[in-house]
């Protein structure tokens, strides 16, 4: 319930189901899996701590923080990045 259900919402109309596996959820085979993501202390090849503030910061913009990162923007709004952040992180 509440931004944790928001978020999965996003996650499975986006293009994140094409590249990232969460099982029983999706199955793409590019990007990490994020089945267990919210047990991660740290995301990002280990460079921000798991945790809504920096994973929404990602969500918004991976190539600005992280320059070279394959995954692309997909210009979510602060609330979509922020719902996301809080279903991936309950992920554990």
């Amino acid at each position: 319930a509440g931004p944790a259900a928001e978020g999965k919402a996003i996650y499975t109309r986006s293009a994140c189901v094409g590249c990232h596996t969460i099982r029983g959820v999706s199955g793409g085979a590019l990007g990490p899996d994020l089945t267990h993501f919210g047990s991660r202390a740290l995301f990002g090849a280990g460079l921000w701590p798991t945790n809504v503030e920096h994973v929404a910061a990602w969500l918004k913009d991976p190539p600005a923080l992280k320059p070279g990162a394959k995954m692309p923007n997909l210009n979510l709004s602060d609330a979509e990045a922020r719902a996301l952040a809080v279903y991936l992180i309950g992920l554990k």
